[in-house]
């Protein structure tokens, strides 16, 4: 349901599986319960996290999937900055492609001998947004 603290919840096991906030652990855990018995997989993801209600459904289906891929791929040029110390490639970004992009991260990540943690939120705004959109436009023509 809407308003009921997904994104909250999203946020703190991103804080709490990501490999780079390892340091910030104690800080943020500490003084709960999980913080006092942490489980053996705290801080040991890669985290990738997208977020589709940045993502705009105006346009034909042409510049939806343009808008799609280029919010995929600045996520996961971010990403590829966040990791870069840890990572044993660059990932390759292609910007007509973000799945072959998306691709290139997994391997990447592979490498490593740990696993992505792909956290998304707002995943059915965008496609309410674009059926919601589609919805009203047809309505306006029978009007």
């Amino acid at each position: 349901p809407r308003r009921f603290g997904k994104s909250l919840l999203l946020s703190m096991l991103e804080n709490y599986y990501d490999r780079n906030k390892a340091d910030r652990f104690q800080e943020l855990f500490g003084g709960l319960a999980i913080g006092k018995a942490p489980t053996a997989e705290h801080n040991r993801y890669f985290v990738l996290k997208w977020d589709f209600s940045e993502v705009s459904p105006q346009g034909d289906g042409e510049e939806i999937r343009r808008n799609l891929y280029r919010y995929l791929n600045t996520r996961m040029n971010a990403f590829s900055d966040y990791y870069q110390e840890t990572l044993p490639d660059s990932i390759q970004i292609d910007p007509e492609d973000a799945l072959a992009s998306f691709q290139f991260l997994l391997n990447a990540v592979r490498k490593t001998g740990h696993a992505l943690y792909l956290l998304i939120d707002e995943y059915d705004n965008f496609a309410n947004e674009l059926m919601m959109g589609r919805r009203d436009t047809e309505e306006g023509h029978y009007q």
